[in-house]
């Protein structure tokens, strides 16, 4: 009888304890269902106000001074010296988005970069275990959802276990992306977390809404069972017999 008093004790330990872990957790899973529904349903331009506030970078003065070999200053926002690939250059950005490098002194135009050019600016840009360029190529259009541009870009693959990839903007020379099968693996992770199995960047898709109400809905309506359970739990435990 003993033996079965304690299994008796250790069932009612059990339950108790199961109870009350299901009811801390699942506090965290009616947020993380809720707040997830919530920012599903919000328009992710009105949050980022990008509907009322513009972005857009402003154009040069007219009376700006100039580098005397560039040939139209019409629409340039910002003209800047920096380094690519070991050497000096002049960024020459203008309002359309577009993106030139120069001689600083000559004005010679530098892009689009050649294939040397990329490979030393990838060369640059690793720090990692010491390792070669495994792969090389020119991109014109989306990588699947690994990059999306912009385009022309240099794809440059090193020779480490991770198989790790750099995209090189061909026009600017900056390094835009960096991807490897650690992120693919997280990419595909993200998709399925999100329910955006092929874009994997839209956090506002009917299914995650729908879902994250449903997840809600049940959440709710599971904390009011367990609820309606507790004078129930009470009155059974006040008829229990005692053993002897």
């Amino acid at each position: 009888m003993a033996t079965r008093s304690f299994k008796l004790r250790l069932h009612v330990l059990g339950s108790k304890f199961h109870k009350w872990l299901a009811i801390f957790v699942g506090v965290q899973v009616l947020l993380w269902m809720a707040t997830g529904a919530l920012m599903s349903f919000l328009d992710i331009e009105e949050v980022r106000s990008e509907h009322v506030v513009s972005r857009a970078p402003e154009v040069l003065p007219a009376d700006a001074v100039m580098p005397q070999w560039l040939d139209s200053s019409e629409g340039v926002v910002s003209l800047a010296t920096r380094a690519v690939g070991g050497r000096a250059v002049t960024e020459v950005r203008r309002e359309d988005g577009s993106v030139t490098l120069r001689d600083p002194e000559s004005g010679m135009l530098l892009s689009p970069l050649p294939a040397a050019s990329a490979q030393a600016i990838a060369r640059r840009a690793w720090t990692g275990p010491r390792t070669t360029i495994a792969k090389t190529l020119f991109v014109e259009d989306a990588v699947g959802t690994e990059f999306r541009g912009p385009f022309p870009a240099w794809q440059i693959t090193y020779g480490d276990e991770d198989n790790t990839r750099v995209y090189i903007d061909a026009s600017s020379g900056s390094v835009l992306a960096a991807r490897s099968d650690t992120w693919r693996l997280f990419d595909f992770v993200w998709g399925l977390h999100i329910m955006d199995w092929t874009q994997r960047d839209r956090i506002n898709s009917w299914w995650l809404l729908l879902f994250g109400i449903g997840g809600t809905i049940i959440a709710v309506s599971g904390f009011v069972l367990l609820a309606n359970r507790f004078p129930r739990i009470r009155r059974r435990a006040k008829h229990v017999p005692n053993a002897p």
